[in-house]
C-alpha cells in the first residue's frame, strides 16, 4: 500500500512539474528476407544491407538463403543484396514495414570494360553510362588510356552511352556477361550557332546592334546588323558574354547540341537616375520642382530627394517633387531609388534684400512769395478765372478813360 502511495505521489509531482511522459517509440518488426536467384534458388552467404530514415542494419543469409532483420514498424526499408557470385542492381524497397516474408531476387555478377578511341587515338574523359529501364546502373569516365571498367552489375542487356564535349553521342545496345570487353569509337563534330542580342525592357524586345559577343575559349565578334555566327564543337556548354557601351554586360551558359540554331542574349541599360530642376536659382523660402527619370528616360516614382543628405521629398508618379530651398548659397540635391543614386545637382539659393528705415528727419520745404509784374491787358488770358469776355471789355474801357483824365 505504502509503495503504491509513493508511486502515485511521484506521478502527481511529475505532472505538476511539467514532466511529460516520453513519446512511445515505434515497435520493431521482423522481416524474414530470402535472397534467391531469378530461378528461385536460395543464395546462402549473401550480405543484406537494410536502410531506412535515420537507421540501418546488416545481416547475412544462412545456407537456405534466409536472414532475419528487425526494422521499425511502418518504416520504408531499402534492401540491397550481394554475394560472391550474385548481385542486385537496385535495392528492393519494402514500404510500411510489417512482420512478413520478403524475397530479394539477385542475378549473376557481370562486368564491362570499354576502350574508347577516335581518329587520333585514345579518348580521355569520355563519359560512360550503362542504362537499363531508363535508369543509370553504372557510370564513369575513361582514363588516359581511354578505358573504363564498370563495378559489378547484373549480367544482361543494357544501353551503353558514350559522350564528350566536341563529340557526337554514341548510343548502342550491349549485352554484359561475366567479363565483357568492348572497343568503341567516337567522332568529333561542329555546328553553327547564331547569336542575336536584345533589350527586353521593351515589348516587343528591341534588337541591338554594335554589340560584342564573346564565346569563352573560342573568340569574339561584333554584331553590326542582326546576328553573328560561331562554329562550335557539338554537345558542349559555353560561357557567352554580350557587352555594349551604356549597357550592363550579361554572361550566360549556352548548351550546344548537334544541330545548327539561334540563341538570343539579353542585356539592359546600365541603371541610372537623371535629375533636372525647373530653375537653377531660387529665392530662399521658396521651392523648386525637380524631375527624376531613369536610364530609359522614364519617370521614376517614390524616389527619395535629398538636400545635403537629408530626405526632403519623394517623387510622385510623374517623377516630380517640390524641394524647399531654405538657406542661401549652393544647395546640393541628390536622388536615390532602389540602391541607385543620381549625380548631384546644385541649386543656388538667393536671399532677397530688405530696405532699412531712414531715421534722419527730412525738412519740409517752405513756400516763398515771389513778386511778379502785373499782366497787361493784352497778356490777360481769355477765360481766366473771374474774367469773362464782357468783363474784359469793361476793364479795357475803364483804363482808357482813366488815361484821358490824366492827360
Amino acid at each position: 500500500m505504502r509503495r503504491n502511495l509513493v508511486l502515485t505521489g511521484l506521478l502527481i509531482v511529475s505532472l505538476f512539474a511539467g514532466v511529460a511522459p516520453a513519446a512511445a517509440q515505434p515497435a520493431d518488426v521482423t522481416l524474414t528476407v530470402s535472397v534467391v536467384t531469378e530461378s528461385g534458388d536460395p543464395v546462402g552467404g549473401a550480405s543484406i544491407e537494410a536502410t531506412w530514415e535515420d537507421g540501418e542494419t546488416t545481416a547475412r543469409t544462412a545456407s537456405n538463403g534466409k536472414a532475419f532483420i528487425d526494422v521499425p514498424e511502418g518504416a520504408d526499408v531499402s534492401l540491397a543484396a550481394e554475394s560472391e557470385n550474385y548481385i542486385r542492381n537496385r535495392p528492393l524497397v519494402v514500404e510500411d514495414a510489417t512482420a512478413r516474408e520478403v524475397n530479394v531476387t539477385v542475378a549473376p555478377k557481370g562486368e564491362l570494360t570499354v576502350d574508347v578511341t577516335d581518329t587520333q587515338g585514345a579518348v580521355e574523359d569520355a563519359r560512360v553510362r550503362l542504362i537499363r529501364d531508363g535508369e543509370t546502373i553504372a557510370s564513369g569516365t575513361t582514363n588516359a588510356d581511354g578505358s573504363y571498367t564498370t563495378p559489378a552489375v547484373e549480367q544482361g542487356d543494357y544501353f551503353l552511352e558514350l559522350s564528350k564535349a566536341g563529340y557526337y553521342r554514341n548510343l548502342t545496345r550491349e549485352t554484359v556477361g561475366e567479363s565483357t570487353q568492348l572497343n568503341k569509337s567516337m567522332r568529333r563534330g561542329t555546328t553553327n550557332v547564331a547569336f542575336r542580342v536584345v533589350d527586353d525592357h521593351f515589348s516587343p524586345s528591341e534588337q541591338l546592334s554594335d554589340v560584342r559577343v564573346e564565346v569563352a575559349d573560342i573568340g569574339s565578334q561584333r554584331i553590326t546588323d542582326g546576328t553573328v555566327t560561331f562554329t562550335l564543337p557539338v554537345n558542349s556548354r559555353y560561357t557567352v558574354t554580350a557587352t555594349k557601351d551604356g549597357y550592363q554586360s550579361n554572361t550566360t551558359t549556352v548548351s550546344v547540341g548537334t544541330t545548327s540554331g539561334e540563341r538570343t542574349l539579353v542585356i539592359n541599360r546600365e541603371r541610372a537616375l537623371n535629375v533636372t530642376a525647373a530653375n537653377e536659382r531660387v529665392v530662399v523660402g521658396e521651392t523648386v520642382q525637380v524631375t527624376v527619370r531613369n536610364e530609359y528616360d522614364e519617370p521614376v516614382a517614390d524616389a527619395d530627394v535629398r538636400v545635403s543628405d537629408e530626405t526632403v521629398a519623394t517623387t510622385n508618379t510623374q517623377g516630380t517633387a517640390r524641394v524647399p530651398i531654405e538657406t542661401a548659397g549652393n544647395r546640393t540635391i541628390t536622388v536615390e531609388s532602389d540602391g541607385v543614386s543620381s549625380e548631384p545637382l546644385v541649386i543656388l539659393g538667393i536671399a532677397t534684400a530688405t530696405p532699412e528705415p531712414d531715421t534722419t528727419p527730412t525738412a519740409t520745404p517752405t513756400a516763398t512769395a515771389v513778386s511778379s509784374p502785373s499782366p497787361t491787358p493784352d497778356e490777360l488770358p481769355v477765360g481766366m478765372p473771374g474774367f469773362t469776355p464782357v468783363a474784359a471789355v469793361v476793364a479795357m474801357l475803364a483804363v482808357a478813360l482813366l488815361a484821358r483824365r490824366r492827360a
